[in-house]
Parts: C-alpha cells; sequence; structure tokens
C-alpha cells in the first residue's frame, strides 16, 4: 500500500500524509493504518483514491499490488 501512497503524492507533490489525507477525504490515522497494515485496499478506499486522482482503477490496483510482490 506503500508504494500506491507514494505514487499519489509523488504525481501530484503532495509533501505530507496529512496533506495526501486531506486530498483523499481520509483521516491522517486511515493513512498510518495503510502504511501500517492495519488497513487493507478498499473498493471504498479504491473509489476515493479514483475520485482524487481520476487515475484508472487498474492503476490503483496495480501501484498498490507493487510492494506485494516485492516480498
Amino acid at each position: 500500500m506503500n508504494a500506491l501512497l507514494d505514487a499519489i503524492k509523488a504525481e501530484f507533490n503532495i509533501k505530507t500524509d496529512a496533506a495526501l489525507a486531506a486530498r483523499l477525504c481520509v483521516q491522517s490515522s486511515s493513512i498510518s493504518k495503510y502504511r501500517h497494515g492495519t488497513l487493507g485496499l478498499t473498493d471504498s478506499f479504491v473509489l476515493k483514491v479514483h475520485d482524487a486522482t481520476d487515475w484508472p482503477i487498474s492503476r490503483i490496483r496495480e501501484e498498490a499490488a507493487k510492494e506485494q510482490s516485492d516480498d
């Protein structure tokens, strides 16, 4: 999930996770939970990312999967 969050930050020049949370309309604590693996990728979060970035769902899922394939 970190790969997805970092890709969004990079593409939209977002400096902090707090700013990322604001962009995605989620609480900052949610970003922390995604980063630490407490929360997984949900359909709701995918839609929030899509709405905030206009990325296709396939790209969102690919970015999220990058980290898992590196393990």
